[in-house]
This record gives structure tokens, sequence and C-alpha cells, in this order.
């Protein structure tokens, strides 16, 4: 009998202790309730690719013009901007000078962007007026000079507006101004073009694309272009049709107007059909921005609520293009953070989360988020 409560026992301690082992694995407490977890995902998902984007383009014309010894439309003028006006007390004109060997015509293009007053354009030319009258707004404007208006040596030319009457005054607002006189010297060729921050900050690449007109050109040296006094472009064996890569570095792109000049040697003669300057870039297509909702129940909630217990949202990114800058809400809650590429923490504070809960969260930029977490923990000192 002794024997058989002897077996009784070493069972039932044994069986004891397969349960106080399971019970430790599982949470469960002894004696009654079950120990709360150390942490709680309250929500997740996995949004993958965040804001679409593709390669974008800009192209700046430059147009055809003749490099070296030879008759061409040269460059006398150039404004990206500018105002011309005349009321009783001052008036502001375009005014400059050119310097002429055989000039048979020449020609002034610009476009109105405003226009207050009923005054006239006009143009002189060496002290003749050879054009007056009222433009429009939005009119894109070419007026020709004749040949029989230049003369060889120094030209002058003036560009104003009378002012409408006589207590009245004008202003318009001109922009993309050039003027070109068809001369016969040995000339270079300095033009410019535009480069935006966000284009240079989403870079891909740029070209300069031309055609060489070869029955109309003497290639006895080189062509050579630069861009911002350097060297991109150094050769005669030209093909009708070319393209160039512009290196960023090299050329030193930076935003707003950079200068690109093409010039040759000697009896040397290039004429130069449609150029054009093509930056390449980044641009996003699809809205970054995400709305998602979810609840929580009693008990969890009661276990956010806890003092010893800390709320936080968890995730992995990776930035593909454009801002890395995001915009979090919860409720009452915002933030703007930047990620970094990889697994990133943001904590909550107290009290912003309850049973039913929305967040939204906006960005500028392309990326790719996935592990979305918002979580609740026991904290450290717990």
């Amino acid at each position: 009998m002794a024997e058989r409560f002897g077996v009784v026992v070493a069972v039932g301690l044994t069986f004891f202790g397969l349960m106080l082992i399971a019970a430790q694995d599982v949470g469960i407490q002894i004696g009654g309730g079950s120990s709360p977890p150390d942490r709680l995902v309250l929500t997740s998902q996995n949004f993958g690719e965040v804001g679409g984007a593709r390669t974008d383009i800009r192209t700046s014309n430059l147009g055809s013009f003749t490099i070296g010894e030879g008759r061409g439309n040269i460059r006398a003028y150039r404004d990206d901007k500018v105002d011309i006006s005349n009321s009783l007390l001052s008036s502001n004109s375009i005014e400059f000078e050119y310097n002429a060997t055989q000039p048979t015509q020449a020609a002034m293009s610009f476009e109105v962007l405003g226009k207050t007053g009923n005054g006239a354009v006009y143009v002189q030319v060496n002290g003749k007026k050879i054009f007056e009258e009222k433009l429009v707004t939005t009119a894109t404007e070419t007026i020709n000079v004749s040949g029989d208006d230049l003369k060889p040596g120094m030209n002058s030319f003036k560009v104003g507006t009378t002012k409408g009457g006589l207590l009245s005054s004008t202003t318009y607002a001109l922009e993309d101004f050039e003027a070109t006189v068809n001369d016969r010297k040995f000339n270079d060729h300095v033009d410019s073009f535009q480069m935006y921050q966000y284009e240079l900050e989403e870079y891909v690449g740029t070209n300069l694309s031309f055609n060489i007109p070869v029955d109309s050109s003497i290639i006895t040296k080189p062509l050579q272009i630069s861009v911002n006094d350097n060297n991109v472009f150094d050769s005669r064996s030209v093909r009708s049709d070319k393209s160039i890569n512009i290196p960023r570095s090299d050329a030193e792109l930076q935003p707003g107007y950079n200068t690109i000049k093409f010039e040759t040697e000697a009896d040397a003669t290039y004429e130069i059909e449609n150029a054009q300057v093509t930056v390449r870039y980044i641009g996003i297509t699809e809205s970054a921005d995400r709305e998602i909702s979810f609840e929580i129940n009693e008990s969890n909630l009661d276990y956010v609520n806890r003092e010893n217990t800390d709320e936080s949202v968890m995730f992995d990114y990776q930035e593909v293009t454009g801002s890395n800058t995001l915009y979090l809400e919860i409720g009452e809650f915002n933030r703007t953070i930047s990620p970094v590429n990889g697994p990133n923490t943001m904590e909550l504070p107290e009290g912003i989360l309850s049973e039913t809960n929305t967040l939204q969260f906006e960005s500028e930029g392309s990326f790719t988020l996935n592990n979305f977490r918002i979580i609740s923990e026991r904290s450290g000192d717990s």
C-alpha cells in the first residue's frame, strides 16, 4: 500500500511540474489569471511602393545659327524679362548697339506677358522709327528690320512705348526678348538654358542635340562647345545629326541660367540647325497620401492605458525619389519626420489612441513602406 501511495505522489509531482513549465511558456499564472504580454501589435500593414515616379523631360530650344567665318544670324541683345514704360515723369526702354560688318537684316522677337495703359510699342533703328503698334497681352511678336535701315559699323537700337495720351502712362511686360542681326563676320554663338532646383535634385541627365548640314559647312577645324566655360565637346568629325551628353559635374550645372558657347577657328564654318538642350529628371506621378482606420478592443485598450506601457509607430522605409519628409497624423496628434532607409521608430504620446482610430500620412516623395506597425509594450523599468 505504501508503495502504491509513493507511485501516486511521484506521478502527481511530475504532472504538477509539467503544468508549471507549460504555464511559464504560455504566460498562465498558477493560482488564477494570465500575465499581460510584453508587447501588443495594435495594427499592422504593408503598403509597398507609395508615390509612383517616372522620368520627365524639359527641352530648351536654342534655334539655328552659324559658327565661324561666314554669314549668319548673330545675337545682338537678349533679356529674359524686361518692362518698357512711359509716363509723365519717367520712362524705361531697351537700348543696345551692334557693330556690323555687312548687315542685311535684323529681327526682334518677344512675348507680351502683361500690359497696362493704351500706349503702343515702338522700335527705333539708328534714330529712325521703323515700327509702332499697340500690342495685346500673350501675343508673340517678331519685328523685322530691313537692311536699308542698317549700316556697316555701329548700329543703335531702341525699343520703347508711347504714353497713350498726354497725361496717361503705359507699361509693357516682355519676356524672352531677343535681337539678332544677319551679318558676315567671324562669330561665335553664346546662349543659355535654365535649370530648376527640383530638376537638379532629381537629376537623370542632360543632352544637347543639333543638325549640321554638311554641304553648307566647312569642317576644317573642330567645333568646340562649352557649358559654364567647361569644355563638353571638341571634334570636327561630326555627323549631320549629333547628340552630346552634358555631364552634370564637368559642366558645373547649377540652378538658374547656364551659359553654353559654340565656337571654331580659322576658316571653318558650321551651320547649326535646331539646337536643343533636353533635361531629364525624376517626376512624381502618383500621390503618396494614404489613410487607414483600425479599432482597439476593450482589453487591448486597457493594456494601452496602463502606466507602465509605451506606444510607438514602427516601419521599414526605403526612399525611391523626391523628398524623404513624411507627415504622420493619428487623431489629434501629428508630426513631420525624415525617415532613414531601413527600420524607423517614432514614439507616440499618451492618450491619443482610442477604440476607433484613423492614421494618415502624406509625402511629396516616392518610397516603399512595409512592416508598418503601431505597438504598445511594457516599458523597460516595469
